[in-house]
């Protein structure tokens, strides 16, 4: 039988990702389903459904999966789950020992392979995929949140959930905002605080309704504001000056958030620019 190490699954990778404690995948399978042989998974892992039949020995899951479905597979997981043929795809997300350890000192994690469907995993899942696809720069940053978040989402917290937002929430918000022009990691930022990776990304979507990464992205945004209203700099040096990769970057995640480029921004709303028609003056 054969042990396939972390972040190997039988497919062939339409886009990979090496993030610190995740490896990410979109896959296609290669085998057919007569071909795969039972195999055991050394490291924990997710495989999320995003089109084709998947034939699913997990717990709750139905034998022929079809449609969007989330799989929970546990650390040394023996399994035969394949496609039924070659025409599916699927996302591919293999936890580190290490990230493993760190999150089940703060959520129990299902013991046994367990599927899920429930809409707020599936929408957690599906960004991470859309993400992954995008190719983007700033996805090992939303990549990070979005699987400390799916490990919160799929196990039970040890401490019991609370009304009031955690006092270190406030600090948390003040580290991400002071460091949003560093490279900063999501779980150095949870251990930074003080509380375990997973606890970190539970409580942001608890309270603030987004990810860690989501936040530091719009904390990005927000120190490039005054950038593009009050100085002169190029949009290549505002653009690393306020945390993104480049030019390039900056203007993509800008114009996805406010539906104008930095540029046509500047033009509108710094006070000496010309006013132009269609849009307020400032």
């Amino acid at each position: 039988m054969q042990t396939l190490p972390y972040g190997r699954f039988y497919g062939t990778s339409k886009s990979r990702w090496e993030i610190p404690g995740f490896s990410i995948a979109l896959m296609a399978p290669v085998l057919p389903p007569e071909e795969v042989p039972l195999h055991t998974h050394e490291d924990a892992s997710f495989v999320f459904l995003l089109n084709g039949i998947y034939l699913s020995s997990a717990a709750n899951a139905y034998p022929e999966c079809e449609g969007p479905t989330l799989i929970y597979n546990p650390p040394r997981t023996t399994h035969r789950d394949r496609f039924k043929t070659l025409t599916g795809r699927f996302l591919a997300v293999s936890v580190s020992r290490e990230t493993l350890r760190d999150a089940v000192a703060d959520t129990v994690l299902p013991k046994v392979a367990t599927s899920f469907t429930s809409s707020e995993i599936i929408a957690t899942a599906r960004g991470l995929a859309r993400h992954c696809e995008l190719r983007e720069e700033d996805f090992p940053l939303l990549a990070e949140g979005m699987c400390f978040e799916l490990l919160a989402k799929i196990g039970t917290q040890v401490a019991a959930p609370r009304g009031k937002a955690p006092l270190w929430l406030q600090r948390a918000k003040e580290l991400l905002q002071e460091q949003c022009s560093d490279h900063l990691r999501i779980a150095d930022a949870a251990h930074t605080i003080g509380v375990h990776p997973v606890h970190f990304s539970r409580s942001f979507r608890q309270f603030l309704r987004c990810t860690p990464g989501e936040y530091l992205v719009r904390c990005r945004l927000q120190k490039a504001i005054p950038i593009l209203r009050e100085t002169r700099l190029p949009l290549a040096e505002a653009a690393l000056q306020a945390g993104f990769f480049d030019q390039s970057h900056f203007s993509r995640v800008f114009k996805r958030h406010f539906v104008i480029s930095p540029r046509s921004y500047r033009n509108v709303f710094r006070p000496d620019s010309q006013k132009v028609q269609g849009f307020p003056s400032c």
